[in-house]
């Protein structure tokens, strides 16, 4: 698990694929495409997941309870944040809490 410190949040971002047709095609015939540089640039620029924890201090500057909650489905800035991956290989954005721009509601 992934602690967010101060006032970051840990956003689990959409897979490429969702947003892919034709990507999403082919994912469920069960075929599997090896994983291209032009794939790892187009998963980085995906800006769409969801919360998975927030800081302690998360808007806290702005003088705000978070207007966020986990399992929240948000949209961020592109490029935004820093990609790590936790102990099973999974992979998360951290990010500032200012470059959540809003929550997606259905």
């Amino acid at each position: 698990m992934i602690k967010p410190l101060l006032h970051r949040i840990v956003v689990k971002p959409e897979k490429f694929e969702d947003f892919n047709e034709e990507r999403r095609r082919i994912k469920e015939l069960g075929w599997v495409l090896p994983e291209r540089e032009e794939e790892k640039r187009a998963q980085a620029s995906v800006d769409r997941g969801v919360v998975v924890s927030i800081g302690s201090t998360a808007y806290k500057d702005y003088g705000v309870d978070p207007p966020v909650e986990v399992g929240d489905v948000v949209n961020y800035a592109r490029f935004a944040g820093k990609f790590v991956k936790d102990s099973d290989g999974e992979e998360f954005v951290i990010l500032n809490d200012e470059d959540l721009i809003c929550i997606i509601k259905d």
